[in-house]
């Protein structure tokens, strides 16, 4: 046999034995939806997504109009949220969503969307897109869903989604009041005040706004903020300043 072809052949060999290495799992036309999607529930249950994968696409494209359909849907988008693939994850939670929007099970697919944008946020950057969605999905949820076994983790991660959008505009806001942008750090304070009411940060906020309308000379303003610190965050660490300014101002 010629060199190139036991190369070849060689190669085919290799190749097979790979792909036979990578599931234990062989297409069964006997067995049933239901015995297929038990099969993928207890690969799941140990983590095997390879496995598991292979299940449900069987089921899937055997039995396409199988009771058993919608919950080996739901279950193929988990895999994707599992392993980290959270864009699309949420694209197939969504769909999944659109085709039974009054499975028993809807709640949990519209959380793993809310999760899969909550996922994705990052503080670090000017884009917020995912917090704002991931917010959007928890406050539907709550609102359609409010016996869901899910609602006190959403709350959770509602405010986390809220701290993570109140941090970022906070940021912004602060590096225009560093560079002396006052006039554009001022409507974004007072923004951040309106829209995240309570958050963690609302005593640096106002006294924020203190010092920018103390830095443009409109003392008038810069009191009232200075007097809003020390009334509702008395134990703030920026009251020693706020006193300060007061007495300069009187």
């Amino acid at each position: 046999m010629p060199f190139q072809t036991l190369k070849i052949f060689a190669t085919f060999l290799l190749s097979f034995a790979i792909l036979a290495g990578c599931s234990s799992v062989l297409r069964d036309p006997t067995k049933s939806s239901q015995e297929l999607l038990q099969e993928a529930q207890g690969y799941l249950k140990v983590n095997n997504y390879d496995d598991a994968r292979i299940v449900l696409v069987q089921l899937l494209e055997d039995y396409p109009d199988s009771k058993e359909r919608p919950t080996a849907l739901l279950l193929r988008s988990e895999i994707r949220y599992r392993e980290k693939e959270f864009e699309e994850a949420k694209f197939h939670f969504k769909q999944f969503l659109r085709q039974y929007p009054a499975h028993p099970q809807a709640d949990r697919a519209l959380y793993l969307v809310g999760m899969s944008d909550f996922r994705l946020m990052d503080l670090e950057t000017r884009d917020q897109t995912h917090a704002r969605a991931a917010l959007e999905t928890f406050e539907r949820l709550v609102r359609e869903y409010p016996k869901s076994p899910y609602r006190k983790r959403v709350l959770q991660r509602k405010s986390e989604a809220l701290d993570s959008l109140a941090k970022n505009q906070l940021e912004i806001g602060k590096f225009y009041f560093r560079t002396s942008s006052f006039q554009s750090a001022i409507p974004r304070f007072k923004e951040l005040l309106s829209k995240y009411p309570s958050q963690k940060y609302e005593h640096e906020i106002i006294f924020l706004l203190g010092e920018c309308y103390f830095n443009e000379q409109n003392f008038d303003s810069a009191k009232t903020y200075y007097i809003q610190l020390l009334k509702n965050h008395p134990r703030s660490e920026f009251v020693i300043v706020a006193r300060a300014r007061l007495r300069q101002i009187r």
